[in-house]
């Protein structure tokens, strides 16, 4: 089975992750954790749609399914109220 076509079937089932390196989780509406992660990563004013997830992460490839986990690590680790900028700008302890 392809990439594309696991990815159709478990973007059916919400929570599934893959262990291939570059299957980004975009689905219908995306996995709410990413777009969570890129929306404060990014800066973005609201939640990205599957084709701004897309474009964003073009530059992610081959290892989406990586960074998409990171975005989740970013949203939990973060929250709403820490930019990445924030984070940039930080001292390194």
């Amino acid at each position: 089975m392809d990439d594309e076509a696991l990815l159709t079937m478990l973007t059916l089932m919400k929570g599934i992750w893959l262990r291939r390196p570059d299957v980004l989780p975009v689905g219908d509406l995306g996995d709410l954790g990413a777009r969570k992660g890129m929306k404060l990563l990014y800066g973005l004013k609201e939640l990205p749609k599957p084709l701004e997830m897309e474009d964003l992460c073009e530059k992610w490839k081959p290892y989406r399914s990586v960074g998409s986990w990171y975005m989740w690590r970013y949203m939990e680790a973060k929250g709403s109220h820490t930019s990445v900028g924030q984070i940039v700008s930080s001292p390194v302890k």
